[in-house]
Parts: structure tokens; sequence; C-alpha cells
């Protein structure tokens, strides 16, 4: 028997903080598509069971006719039964009116509900939902009671562990989901794929979200696919990569570059030693100590790097480096504006460094430019 676990779609997240509206269209529609995509690719490949753990929807006011596609993407694999448990950006008016696909089970109860899948050999699957309540999980640590002898997958949507966050209500204490039966904790919430050992017999795994939607999602996106053997009930868990486009953030070190030229071409290296395409989502952070008589167009760095993909951009973050015994004892007005600075307690290091080279390139006749 194979399941496929997956969580964080948040469809219908808005996607213009960064994107224009015409670009920010198409990313929300593409996030749509590669979800109903994983109901295509569960009919196609033999997969029993779709695991939603959470956040499917990114607001309450999810339009009408993402939810009907939603629905359609159900409804057209009757063979894959869908398990879907709310998440803190989930509402449960979605599904709660007009005719729902028989394949498509929701847990709604606050505290543990089940269901019960079969494998060929007829052991039992038990698919547990655990929904918080006003004390958050503290009921299911006390009540979760499971069959040694059949293969128990429990989905959760929360914070475990070193990703537990700032509302107690939602996080979940993985030393108490121990020694209890479970084989495989499908996890939503945090949009990274990560797994880890449960003891004593299980593994608690976090699928991330199937597509990055900013650059604090970062790297490969999917869902986890779970194999499952029909006599023995043991498994393998696999990370399927699925995204239509990914987001990386670039870091490039510029403190050996003394013109855009040469900047360009660090930036063109890194990019190539990276696996950004033009189809992605790409982050170019300049970083390093720049000598300050260097000569950087950011501007221009900016636009070939946003030309090169479906969104771009450029953060400089690099700092100005200044060898101020170079001019300390030059007599000239830099050497005095150096030694004048050098005076000044009250500026920091950066701005000093960002006095001396608006002085220098206003000296040079050049247009001043940070």
């Amino acid at each position: 028997m194979k399941i496929i676990h997956c969580a964080d779609a948040h469809l219908d997240s808005r996607m213009e903080s960064k994107l224009d509206k015409a670009k920010a269209s198409i990313r929300r529609d593409e996030i749509l598509t590669t979800f109903c995509s994983i109901a295509d690719y569960a009919d196609e490949n033999g997969v029993s069971a779709v695991l939603i753990a959470g956040d499917l929807f990114d607001t309450k006011n999810a339009r009408v006719g993402t939810v009907n596609r939603v629905k359609a993407a159900f409804a057209s694999h009757p063979g894959v039964v869908f398990y879907y448990l709310r998440g803190n950006h989930d509402e449960d008016a979605y599904f709660s009116e007009g005719d729902l696909p028989e394949n498509l089970k929701i847990f709604t109860k606050v505290g543990i509900d089940t269901y019960t899948l079969k494998t060929k050999e007829g052991k039992n699957v038990v698919i547990t939902g655990i929904v918080p309540g006003e004390d958050g999980f503290d009921k299911a640590y006390t009540e979760l009671n499971l069959d040694y002898d059949s293969m128990n997958i429990v989905m959760m949507h929360g914070s475990a562990d070193k990703y537990q966050g700032k509302d107690k209500s939602e996080n979940i204490d993985l030393s108490r989901l121990r020694n209890r039966n479970i084989d495989y904790l499908a996890l939503g919430h945090y949009h990274s794929y990560t797994c880890g050992e449960l003891p004593s017999r299980g593994k608690y795994c976090y699928s991330g979200c199937p597509e990055g939607r900013g650059f604090d999602e970062c790297g490969e996106h999917g869902f986890v696919l779970i194999d499952i053997d029909d006599e023995k009930l043991t498994f393998t868990n696999s990370f399927v990569p699925f995204a239509k486009r990914n987001v990386y953030e670039i870091k490039v070190d510029i403190s050996e570059c003394m013109t855009t030229p040469e900047i360009d071409k660090s930036v063109g290296d890194a990019i190539k030693a990276s696996d950004a395409t033009s189809d992605d989502l790409v982050r170019v952070v300049l970083t390093g100590e720049c000598d300050v008589t260097a000569e950087k167009d950011i501007e221009h760095v900016r636009r070939t790097v946003t030309d090169r993909f479906f969104y771009g951009e450029v953060r400089d973050m690099s700092k100005i480096a200044i060898d101020y015994d170079e001019y300390l004892h030059e007599a000239s007005l830099k050497g005095e504006l150096v030694r004048l600075l050098q005076s000044e307690e009250d500026l920091s290091e950066e701005e000093r460094g960002l006095i001396v080279k608006c002085a220098i390139q206003a000296l040079k006749g050049e247009e001043i430019g940070l």
C-alpha cells in the first residue's frame, strides 16, 4: 500500500509581497495546479490515500473557484481516499456546504478521530487525526491508545520540538508521543521537509509545502511517499520533489571585486554553481567587504539578475573596507576627512565607510551612489 503525506499548500495565498499582480496571479494558479496534480500522481502510481496535514488553504476567504477545483481533483480520482486535517489557517466552512466527494474524509472532532484502511492482506492501517482544543494537544497525550498490531499513522498540525512557535496551543510535545505505538507521525505547519525518529518504533515527518512561496521557504518542495508492506506492515518513506518552481537564496562574496563587471562575473558564477533555472525565484545576496574605492553599480547588477528569472532580486549586504592607515597621513582632503572621522565616536564603522566612499566619488566627479 502506498500513501502520500502532504501539507501546507496554502492555496489562495496572495503572493503579492514580492510579485507584481500579473505574476502573483500566475503563481497562485501554479500552486493550486501543483496540489491538484498530487491527486493525479496518486491515481497514476497506485497510491491508496493522500494525507493532507493542515493548511490546505491560506485564508478563510479562499475563492469559490479554488475550492471547487480542489473538490473536483478529489472527485475525479474515486480510487484514492483523501484525509484532510484542518490547520491553523484553515476554516471548517470550506467543505461544510454542498456535495462533498465520497472519497474525502475530514477530521472535524476536537481531539482524536480515526479511519481504518485495509491492506491487500487484510491488515489494518489506522489513520488517526488529532485536532487541538482549547488546551492544545493535552487531551490527545492522555487519551491516545493505538493497537500494537496495526500500522498506526497519526496526523497532527503544529510545531514539534525545535520548530515550536509562540502559540503554545499549537506546540507538539514529541516526548509525550513516545512509546504510543505510532509508526508514522504525519506533521504539518513547518514548511521544509524534515524527518526524525519517534521511539520506540516510529518516526515523525514534516512533508513541507508542495511549492515554496517566499525566500523563507528555499530549496526543494514536494510531498512524502510512504510505501507499506501489505503483510509485514513495515514501511519506507521518501521525499518526492514536485514543485513547478523552486526558491533559492544565493550568497556571493564580492570582497575581491573592484568593478561592476567583476561583480557580474562573481554573481554569474554563483548562479551557475547553484541548481537555479530561469523558471525559479532567486534572491542574490552580496556579502563580504569591498574596498572603499571599488566601483559598484548595484542597480545594474539588479537588472541583470531580474531579467534571468521568473522573479529575481539582489540584496547588497556587503560592507565597506577602509585601510585608515593608508589615508591617515595623506596631505589631502581625503586624509583630512579620514582624520576627522576617526575623532567622531558617535559614528559606526559602516557610517564612516559610507561617508568616505561618497567623498571619494565626489572628488572624482562621479555620481554619488551607495
